[in-house]
């Protein structure tokens, strides 16, 4: 337990339900007194908008952000980069437009978008002016829009082109939003000659960067957030998670130092949503060291053609994306020869034996038959890393063999503003979230049957990366948080014999899909419980499921089309979102009951029991869509 990867007990337990506090291994090596808070090498730097601005001095004119244009009718088959010093000018040109507006220091401004150019201009016009970003998942239902525009008091927002006459029609009455920026998406631009009646007024992107009366900047503090992200992770509306400029600093100083230092040969692809915290933060380490990140096209069908276009050295990504990657070169290896598939098999297998036994990632003898794998994500990926949710020992296994790159996994929330923990570069075991990272000290309590005396239980952490609060909720806020000012993550974690923390499950039923969204199974119960036809519901969803699945207890005679279309009407009469939606079901008019051991004896579903009985059933249906 004393390697470099692995966490460090320090003392003994404070309290008999918890386990003794687990510190980073580089907890002694910067200051044995301090989490860190900053980069070590740039203490001076305190927010984002700083680091900006040191990396603008220090390179002005190398490439920062990229694009690929769309010319003529199609997708242009490079991708055009712009400097600092056109960034600049694009964000003080937005910022001051905005500003003319009658917009204040410290307003909300809200971005509905995908990660884009122009997601990042407004972001930083935000920063140089004042202004607090509000990012908006596109994916939201409308309920959940109306909400967070009304929450956080939205007076301007930047909308893609392709959601600006929804969100007009779908406002409330009582919306504060009066001044829309649209985005112009560039395969689907906005038709400005029919634009709908409404008092809001609509503003051109691309003419606002014309805008040339520019104001003085107002730059944030640490303490300043960077932004409020609304989280659905829990039952009932989204929470605006207060995320600062210093908790963003503290976990982009931390990743970089301990688990994977970017350089400025690196190029990243950036696809997941900036509205995620996640992706926020591999920006800001990216840009620390003045690598490059280029934006995809926004169409995820299109994700593999421009990974081989862009040619990235590092991939972030979530579960989901990296079970697209595995499936498509499991199918791949399907068309070749049965020798072809053979010789394969025998490599992974001995390369699975080199890497557990001996940490060697490369047998340059064999390793020209696996440059397929390597070459459909563009040849140059030296690393891996998967956030969100927990990612199968299996596709990082065959990712890692097949590309002979590191594939690190980690684990954080938004109100850890990202990363808690993470395995490093050099870490070549599956199934783990590493070490902690030298921001965060933690430790784990008693809970269920997870008993903290076995070095496992809820994980409780804190550190200068841990939120400043959920926005307008002091009540939660303070029911976040232990009594000695950690946070409770609503996870179960152990420690276990490499020192390395592993993720068991969720301390109350809120599942977190493959996709990294959270649903409320008591919620959803409470719902669909009451659909017609439906005698008895089981919801299956685990972590690494891609969606919701059922067991349905009805009638003789009912199909299964009739119950999937009563479901998801049920669905849509209660606003539910896309991932709450049940995708598939399968029909049995065998109850579940106390006698066959699927209900408890206080009348509870037995999840664990009705799992079992219906494990073949739920591998069908969750293989079938």
């Amino acid at each position: 337990m004393g390697s470099d990867a692995s966490c460090i007990i320090s003392g003994e337990n404070q309290f008999p339900d918890e386990t003794p506090l687990l510190n980073s291994p580089l907890m002694n090596k910067y200051d044995s007194n301090r989490l860190m808070s900053r980069f070590p090498d740039l203490p001076n730097v305190g927010t984002i908008e700083d680091l900006y601005l040191y990396t603008k001095s220090i390179a002005p004119d190398d490439d920062f952000y990229g694009y690929r244009d769309f010319r003529n009718g199609k997708w242009q088959n490079s991708f055009t980069f712009i400097s600092r010093n056109q960034f600049s000018e694009m964000r003080n040109s937005v910022g001051s437009y905005i500003v003319s507006l009658g917009i204040k220091n410290d307003e909300h401004i809200g971005i509905l978008s995908f990660s884009r150019l122009e997601w990042v201009v407004a972001q930083y016009a935000c920063y140089a002016y004042g202004l607090i970003p509000v990012p908006i998942y596109d994916t939201y239902g409308w309920a959940a829009m109306n909400y967070i525009i009304k929450h956080a008091n939205l007076r301007v927002s930047f909308v893609i082109s392709t959601k600006v006459n929804e969100l007009i029609h779908n406002l409330d009455d009582d919306s504060p939003l009066s001044d829309i920026i649209i985005i112009d998406v560039e395969d689907s631009p906005y038709d400005y000659d029919h634009i709908p009646k409404t008092s809001i007024k609509l503003h051109n992107y691309s003419e606002i960067l014309k805008y040339d009366n520019i104001y003085p900047h107002h730059p944030p503090q640490p303490s300043t957030p960077a932004f409020i992200m609304y989280t659905s992770g829990t039952t009932g509306n989204p929470k605006g998670c207060i995320v600062t400029h210093a908790n963003f600093i503290s976990t982009a100083a931390s990743i970089y130092t301990y688990a994977y230092p970017f350089s400025r040969d690196d190029k990243m692809l950036s696809y997941l949503p900036l509205a995620h915290v996640y992706e926020g933060v591999q920006h800001v380490v990216a840009m620390k060291v003045i690598g490059r990140v280029a934006f995809y096209s926004g169409n995820i069908k299109r994700l593999m053609e421009e990974l081989n276009l862009f040619k990235p050295t590092i991939i972030c990504g979530v579960t989901r994306v990296f079970e697209r990657i595995y499936t498509a070169m499991n199918e791949k290896l399907q068309t070749k020869s049965f020798a072809a598939r053979a010789a394969v098999h025998s490599i992974f297998g001995v390369k699975s034996f080199l890497l557990k036994n001996f940490r060697v990632k490369s047998f340059p003898g064999v390793d020209f038959l696996l440059k397929p794998f390597r070459d459909a994500l563009g040849g140059n990926v030296r690393l891996f890393v998967s956030g969100g949710s927990a990612l199968p020992p299996k596709v990082q296994q065959f990712i890692r063999i097949a590309t002979n790159a590191s594939f690190l996994q980690g684990y954080g929330l938004t109100e850890s503003t990202s990363s808690c923990c993470v395995q490093r570069s050099t870490d070549v075991l599956n199934g783990n979230c590493g070490a902690l990272l030298p921001w965060c000290e933690a430790k784990m309590r008693t809970v269920d049957h997870y008993n903290s005396t076995d070095m496992c239980g809820e994980l409780l952490v804190r550190g200068p990366s841990i939120f400043a609060g959920y926005y307008k909720d002091d009540e939660s806020t303070k029911n976040a948080f232990t009594p000695d000012g950690f946070f409770k993550t609503g996870d179960i974690f152990q420690l276990n014999k490499t020192g390395q923390l592993e993720m068991i499950g969720r301390c109350k039923e809120h599942i977190k899909l493959s996709q990294g969204e959270y649903v409320s199974l008591q919620k959803l119960y409470d719902i669909y419980s009451t659909t017609e036809k439906v005698k008895q519901i089981y919801i299956h969803a685990g972590m690494h499921s891609r969606f919701l699945t059922a067991i349905v207890v009805t009638e003789p005679g009912v199909d299964k089309n009739t119950i999937l279309r009563n479901l998801d009407n049920k669905a849509n009469d209660n606003n539910l979102l896309g991932f709450e939606k049940i995708k598939n079901v399968f029909i049995t008019n065998n109850e579940f009951t106390t006698d066959n051991g699927m209900m408890t004896p206080s009348l509870k579903l037995s999840g664990h029991a009705i799992r079992q009985f219906y494990q073949n059933e739920i591998q069908v249906m969750e293989s079938s869509i």
